[in-house]
């Protein structure tokens, strides 16, 4: 609008809703970013390890919960939880490889 101008410019409602909708963004501080990015470090590691537990099957239906298990206070019943998600989609793989998940899993859970 050229100096000077005093109209106002009224454009159509679709127009101003595609205007709207391309600048809703969201801004983090880096310290809220870094918890993001940490979170999101464990959430992938644990999908990629169920995937390896089941030989390879992303379509495993293993829902490991991460505010569920985070709000758990022992040890004992995080262990329990996972292993209870693993049992209900029928793992297929070892016992001993499960204890294993389980233990790296604890150990992912303590950086948060």
């Amino acid at each position: 609008m050229p100096f000077g101008e005093k109209h106002a410019r009224f454009g159509d409602s679709k127009s101003r809703m595609e205007d709207r909708s391309r600048v809703l963004t969201m801004k983090y501080g880096k310290q809220q970013m870094a918890l993001i990015r940490k979170r999101m470090k464990v959430e992938n590691w644990i999908e990629t390890e169920v995937t390896k537990l089941f030989n390879g099957n992303e379509n495993n239906n293993v829902d490991i919960d991460l505010d569920v298990i985070q709000d758990m206070e022992d040890v004992t019943g995080k262990r329990k939880y996972a292993f209870e998600q693993l049992q209900k989609a029928h793992c297929p793989c070892s016992m001993d490889k499960i204890i294993m998940f389980l233990d790296e899993l604890i150990i992912q859970l303590n950086t948060l």
